[in-house]
């Protein structure tokens, strides 16, 4: 070990030597290392040998009470579980839980691509100067348009879409609560009723419509504040603000758990 170790050095010091001679510079390309995934925690989380947790970066799954979450799991579990990845940081290293943020692969297959090609997640990324953010956009967009998982839907989500969405109240957000609000708009003549459909943000704050029907050709706002509701304004009736000023994402979900759209910005 001692040996190779010194003809290691050895064989440095000759390449500085030959690129100062040549006047060309030298690159050493250092193998990039491998880990063996020992666990699946759901379908964006994995745990690799070094007992360090992987959140995939780019990406959201279903959470464990929410529709396609097991199918998510079991899918992730099918493409990495007892296999060696390759593991790509990206602007971020770690999040607040103390995870690895990486992009992640198996031989020639992106992991955290082949998800949302598959409509098994959602893109999540909150900056669109990260490497990959077109190529998720249009993998989730494919599966969207083939009704694909979380995607099967479909035929609703061409009706609803997000028209306005002002998640930076004016000064103090925790102080004009109602500044901050979301506008859904219906573009079919034919209602939708929306009782027990869901909206959620990244976090864990959800809104629950109750008895609400969103008619055709028209739109609804939710505020994240306090007042009554109307046919076409609703209230969360938060003491806090929801959404984040640097970057979110919201999910509506439908009585069945299932995606109807999702919105990321900024």
């Amino acid at each position: 070990m001692k040996f190779n170790f010194f003809v290691l050095i050895l064989g440095l010091i000759f390449l500085v030597s030959l690129s100062s001679f040549t006047g060309y510079i030298v690159l050493v390309k250092i193998p990039e290392k491998t880990f063996n995934v020992t666990k699946v925690l759901d379908g964006d989380t994995i745990e690799i040998e070094t007992g360090e947790k992987v959140r995939l970066l780019g990406i959201n799954a279903p959470e464990i009470n929410e529709h396609y979450y097991q199918e998510a799991k079991d899918r992730l579990a099918e493409l990495v579980n007892g296999k060696l990845v390759k593991l790509e940081a990206g602007r971020e290293d770690k999040d607040i839980y103390g995870r690895l943020l990486r992009y992640v692969f198996v031989d020639d297959v992106f992991v955290n691509l082949q998800l949302l090609r598959e409509g098994y997640a959602t893109v999540y990324i909150t900056n669109p100067e990260e490497k990959y953010y077109l190529d998720f956009k249009t993998a989730e967009k494919e599966a969207r348009q083939n009704k694909l998982g979380l995607w099967t839907n479909s035929n609703i989500t061409q009706c609803i879409t997000i028209v306005v969405f002002n998640y930076d109240a004016v000064g103090n957000d925790n102080e004009n609560l109602n500044d901050e609000y979301v506008t859904f708009q219906n573009n079919c003549e034919t209602a939708i009723n929306m009782n027990n459909w869901t909206v959620k943000d990244a976090a864990t704050n959800i809104y629950t419509f109750k008895s609400f029907v969103l008619s055709g050709n028209s739109r609804v706002t939710l505020y994240t504040g306090s007042g009554s509701d109307t046919s076409n304004e609703l209230y969360w009736n938060k003491k806090r603000a929801v959404w984040n000023n640097d970057g979110d994402t919201l999910f509506l979900r439908n009585d069945k758990g299932n995606l109807i759209l999702s919105y990321s910005y900024p």
